[in-house]
């Protein structure tokens, strides 16, 4: 009898299982990724800039593993809007600042999910103000626009699978903070944009489990044009007394850009009949950085690299007779990372001939992450009331190990930080139509300076907006120093059903 069930079982499985080995054949040909892991080698305050879509288990610490979540699900993954029922609508305007003035922004989001007896999908917009300089008065200074579109479609391939592929596009006036990377320069100018598409495949075995694949191509590509007051300083009278002219003005461009591939498998089963689930996740990145920007925080110029990130996650959630939902999510972050200096020119050695050409490496610089992050929240609804309360943890730790060709030296450095994220919700539902606040509160990020060896602080970046696809990977100069900074971040989503 068993045997008949697991023949059973492989047969309705077998068709899902070809679909997924097929998606991951296809990641090196269509060069896609599922969840993005973001890498950081600094603990930078990182304001809500891209949060512009909604999501129901916000205020629940974003647990995802072993929990469902309605809104945000067909977002991450294009076929889970295989279970969205009818049609939603949905506004979400989003408010965060940065504590010490380091900047904030304003969004409106606007949207729908839909679905049908065989095709369902989605589309949304937002429109964003950034403020980029809250010091400054000049008007093109102090703030920036940003623009975000996005567009699924799906398809279910029988009564319990579902294909989909979504689009998104963000064209960005800026980046939050990427000023204050240039603390020297009078003005940043900065246009690009964030491109990502994604085809997923969702599912559930005979045994009421399900699975997910997703593969994922995403894009940031980002210009900087930097202005820098130069100084003409001369002797008057004595070397102790000098007179400084009004500045000229020099203009630096600097690129940022970064490709990343990826896969996500995951899957989530109920345990035994008291309304527990378990469930795992993989996540596989490959990231090529070709251009990094020369900030003002790191050690060397020009560095280009490559990066390579997995995510293993367990999850559970529970809900209770009582309507109590709680939900816990655990992951290891695993990365190695390479970047390096290119020679400018030819370096000469201590005696004739060329030591490093031109295009030569001048420095190399990797990076061993062992980052974790724990998540856990409650919540509950009632009829026409809902509450959640979460905790989101993510702990960096690194080992950099620097080379330097040119000075033929060898260094070591070990940093780890934790940020914290703690999120509160309350909503009414009122004839389907639901009202969500949610507050959030990052900690344990800031205004990182690095300390040269005679103790003195370099100029430092800050407050750079870790999206989807960007990273903020450079080799520090030296031990990090940190000024504390918080981000506070207000939000309202409402779903009206049509």
């Amino acid at each position: 009898m068993r045997q008949t069930e697991n023949v059973k079982l492989f047969r309705t499985m077998r068709p899902h299982a070809i679909a997924i080995a097929i998606l991951m054949i296809l990641v090196p040909v269509f060069t896609v990724r599922a969840q993005l892991i973001n890498l950081k080698t600094a603990p930078i305050a990182t304001g809500d800039q891209f949060m512009v879509q909604p999501s129901m288990n916000a205020g629940m610490g974003n647990v995802s593993i072993a929990l469902d979540d309605p809104l945000a699900d067909p977002f991450i993954n294009p076929a889970k809007g295989r279970k969205v029922t009818g049609t939603e609508a949905y506004m979400l305007p989003t408010f965060y600042r940065i504590s010490n003035g380091l900047g904030g922004a304003k969004t409106l989001s606007v949207g729908a999910l839909t679905s049908e007896e065989k095709w369902f999908g989605g589309l949304g917009v937002a429109v964003q103000q950034l403020n980029m300089s809250p010091q400054s008065n000049v008007l093109k200074e102090r703030s920036t626009n940003n623009n975000y579109v996005w567009l699924e479609a799906g398809k279910r391939l029988n009564s319990s699978a579902a294909l989909g592929v979504s689009f998104s596009w963000s064209g960005l006036g800026g980046m939050g903070g990427v000023n204050l990377l240039y603390p020297q320069s009078d003005n940043v100018d900065q246009h690009g944009h964030l491109l990502d598409l994604r085809v997923g495949l969702s599912g559930e075995t005979s045994s009421q489990g399900n699975y997910e694949a997703l593969i994922l191509f995403n894009q940031t590509n980002m210009t900087q044009q930097v202005t820098y007051p130069v100084y003409t300083v001369y002797p008057w009278y004595s070397s102790l007394v000098q007179q400084v002219q009004s500045p000229s003005y020099s203009n630096e461009t600097y690129h940022d850009k970064t490709n990343t591939w990826g896969l996500h498998l995951g899957y989530y089963h109920p345990v035994g009949e008291h309304n527990w689930k378990i469930g795992g996740i993989m996540t596989f990145n490959y990231k090529s950085h070709p251009h990094i920007p020369n900030y003002e925080l790191m050690s060397i110029p020009r560095d280009p690299g490559n990066s390579r990130a997995f995510d293993f996650g367990l999850g559970t959630s529970h809900r209770s007779v009582n309507d109590v939902t709680f939900a816990a999510d655990f992951i290891l972050e695993p990365v190695w990372s390479t970047t390096w200096g290119t020679a400018a020119h030819d370096y000469y050695g201590g005696g004739s001939g060329i030591a490093i050409p031109t295009g030569g490496k001048t420095v190399k610089n990797n990076f061993d992450f062992m980052n974790s992050v724990l998540r856990t929240g409650l919540g509950w609804q009632g009829k026409h009331v809902l509450v959640q309360a979460g905790i989101d943890a993510k702990t960096y730790r690194y080992t950099l190990k620097q080379r330097d060709y040119v000075q033929n030296t060898y260094r070591r450095q070990k940093e780890h930080w934790t940020e914290w994220t703690y999120s509160m919700s309350a909503g009414v539902i009122l004839k389907g139509v639901s009202i969500k606040y949610t507050a959030f509160l990052t900690t344990g990020t800031g205004r990182p300076k690095t300390i040269q060896q005679g103790g003195g602080i370099w100029l430092s970046a800050t407050n750079f907006s870790n999206v989807a696809g960007s990273d903020f990977i450079f080799a520090p100069q030296g031990d990090l120093s940190l000024d504390n900074a918080t981000v506070f971040t207000n939000q309202i989503t409402v779903t009206i059903p049509m």
